[in-house]
């Protein structure tokens, strides 16, 4: 009975490397900006690769909502607090309809922090409604990316978007970057 459960338990520990170490197979070097982040289409002066796609909804506020979004993801990619803060507090700034007060809530926890695992904490609750507002927000061109990391959240998971395929994880950043999987495209 001990060598069965230490059997399960080294299986277990083994899926989870493996589901977490994968990376795409395709070469997505090309989608990496010379800062080591994701090119998103905040960068407007700069063309984005053929692989990573260019968003907008139908509502130009939606749109820049999401290029906020962007922006704090990937400072949390960074691990980079003070950004994740000034980035948050410019997301803040947009949510100004009421329909956004519960989307305002988390961002402002995580405007009000420099800490990353606290922002990580609240980005949790952002992405999910933020995956909510993309899936109920007509998508005018382009596409994104829902992601998952099984080991983020204690272990619990969480989902985030993104504009590429590529996993960069922005729960764990450069400790567990490409952990995840796309879990569906929108």
């Amino acid at each position: 009975m001990k060598n069965l459960r230490s059997h399960v338990a080294l299986s277990l520990v083994f899926a989870l490397y493996v589901a977490c170490s994968s990376k795409s197979s395709e070469d997505h070097s090309q989608m990496v900006g010379t800062d080591g982040h994701e090119m998103h289409q905040e960068v407007q002066s700069e063309a984005l690769p053929e692989t990573a796609t260019k968003v907008a909804f139908k509502d130009e506020t939606t749109s820049q909502i999401f290029k906020a979004y962007f922006a704090v993801k990937d400072a949390l990619i960074a691990t980079d607090g003070e950004k994740v803060s000034v980035e948050a507090k410019k997301l803040e700034a947009l949510l100004t309809d009421d329909a956004f007060t519960s989307i305002k809530a988390d961002v402002q926890k995580i405007a009000e922090s420099t800490d990353p695992k606290v922002q990580r904490e609240s980005f949790d609750s952002l992405s999910d409604q933020m995956i909510t507002l993309a899936k109920s927000s007509e998508l005018t061109s382009g596409n994104l990316f829902l992601q998952h990391c099984p080991m983020a959240n204690g272990n619990k998971g969480a989902n985030w978007i993104s504009l590429t395929e590529e996993i960069r994880n922005p729960y764990f950043g450069d400790k567990m970057m490409t952990c995840g999987s796309v879990t569906e495209k929108i």
